[in-house]
């Protein structure tokens, strides 16, 4: 299995992207060690409209802060289509030998427009360009294989389907993930998973990938990530090296150290933005109160959240 490890770039959703630099560089040093992982996603690269903080705003200093003069060309960044810069020359190109990867999440709503993106990020940087399906199962099986078709189109290296919020089972819905395998298998991508834990399934999912032929996925050390986080790193790697992520983590236990939110089981269930659980948090309602909100959610206001919802409560 190919990892990539997202411990800094998804696991800042709970450190308000603001690791400390020792402590990336720690991170950064002793996944290098473990061949399994083939790249090491550091952050955002350049995105300032949700936070000024260094992990949500990368350049070239701060990466060179974190892998100093390994020049492994192991690194990735991913930008949110949402909220990028769509100048081209805001971004790395293959003249460097840190980044080595641009991976580019997008939405459904913005699929035509960020797939035209990534091709051209591509054409402009050389480098690997990852395509990652925002919260794919939120998408029925035609809606899939049409984007799939779409996807298939676009010079582009990697694609990768997002169980963003979670709820995901994939034995139970991979039958409408067969057809688009087929086509992007066909097309020359490659494939992964980008599994999350909210309802307990992530290292249940991740058994599949293998039976399904998919030998690509993401983790985080401690699972950390949105919600209640990722597929682990240290349940997934050989055996021989999880004293290297065992003195990682004992190093810096309080910072590897999920906050848990009781109302992201609840999202999880509905398939919705983990954004509704931390307002469900902050406002300490009710459990039953925010079952009934949950259900409500519909259309693209499942992976945006919209605090409509929260109003005459």
């Amino acid at each position: 299995m190919q990892i990539i490890d997202v411990t800094l770039r998804d696991g800042g959703h709970v450190r308000e992207f603001n690791w400390p630099f020792k402590f990336a560089k720690e991170h950064y040093d002793s996944l290098c060690k473990i061949p399994e992982i083939k790249f090491i996603e550091l952050g955002y690269w350049k995105q300032t409209s949700k936070s000024k903080n260094p992990f949500y705003n990368l350049d070239f200093k701060k990466v060179k802060k974190i892998t100093g003069e390994k020049k492994l060309n192991n690194v990735s960044i991913m930008i949110d289509y949402h909220y990028c810069s769509k100048k081209l020359s805001d971004y790395p190109q293959n003249n460097q030998k840190e980044i080595a990867m641009i991976r580019i999440c997008s939405r459904k709503e913005d699929i035509p427009a960020a797939l035209l993106f990534a091709e051209r990020l591509k054409k402009y940087s050389k480098l690997n360009v990852s395509f990652n399906i925002f919260n794919s199962t939120n998408y029925s099986g035609l809606e899939l294989l049409k984007v799939c078709k779409l996807v298939a189109k676009y010079k582009i290296d990697y694609v990768y389907f997002a169980d963003t919020h979670g709820d995901m089972d994939l034995e139970k819905v991979f039958k409408k993930f067969k057809k688009p395998l087929t086509i992007l298998n066909k097309s020359g991508k490659k494939v992964g998973m980008h599994l999350h834990d909210h309802s307990g399934k992530g290292y249940f999912n991740y058994r599949q990938l293998k039976k399904y032929k998919i030998s690509k996925c993401d983790s985080s050390v401690r699972g950390m990530g949105k919600g209640f986080g990722n597929l682990r790193t240290e349940q997934i790697v050989n055996p021989k090296y999880f004293n290297i992520i065992g003195s990682l983590i004992k190093n810096n236990d309080e910072l590897l150290t999920m906050p848990q939110n009781i109302y992201t089981l609840i999202t999880s269930k509905y398939a919705i933005s983990d954004n509704y659980a931390t307002e469900a948090k902050k406002r300490n309602m009710e459990i039953e109160i925010f079952s009934l909100l949950c259900k409500k959610v519909k259309d693209k206001d499942k992976d945006n959240f919209n605090k409509k919802y929260f109003v005459n409560l």
